[in-house]
């Protein structure tokens, strides 16, 4: 007769299971114990692995704002812009001062049309800018003013 039991891979209920014996080997440290199969994340061979298969970034957001004399130093853009690197600029510390904020906005503008890149602004306000560097792509049918339509995304997007 086949013992139904071992013929599942089931634990026989007619014969003694043997009780691991047990032996006082827990100690009040809650961390890892030798032989346990942990791995201590802490040393420096996790780290040492962790940097080889980390990529460098290649590419920055540079974020400016304005300076004590609400001027924008936007001197050496032009290189980061065409190494692919983002520029964010922050014009809301110049809400109080609409004719200074036109004048870096416009700054701002000549340097993306020297370019032939847009110069984007991420809220209603138009105080915080943003000029896409080289190779970048912005989704302008998707999105406005950083929030996604959602009328427009597919429907497999849509679902939760």
């Amino acid at each position: 007769m086949v013992n139904l039991f071992r013929l599942l891979g089931l634990p026989d209920p007619n014969k003694a299971q043997p009780r691991p014996s047990r032996t006082n080997t827990s100690t009040a440290d809650p961390g890892p114990q030798a032989g346990a199969g942990f791995h201590d994340f802490g040393e420096e061979i996790w780290s040492e692995r962790t940097e080889k298969l980390t990529r460098t970034a290649e590419r920055n957001i540079i974020y400016q704002k304005p300076d004590d004399l609400h001027r924008l130093q936007l001197h050496g853009m032009e290189n980061e812009l065409a190494q692919g690197n983002m520029l964010l600029v922050d014009l809301g510390g110049l809400a109080q001062l609409p004719s200074q904020k036109d004048v870096c906005s416009r700054r701002v503008q000549e340097l993306g049309e020297r370019f032939d890149i847009p110069v984007f602004s991420l809220n209603d306000s138009d105080s915080l800018l943003m000029v896409p560097g080289a190779r970048m792509r912005v989704d302008t049918e998707r999105h406005k003013l950083g929030m996604a339509i959602w009328s427009q995304l597919p429907e497999s997007d849509s679902k939760f």
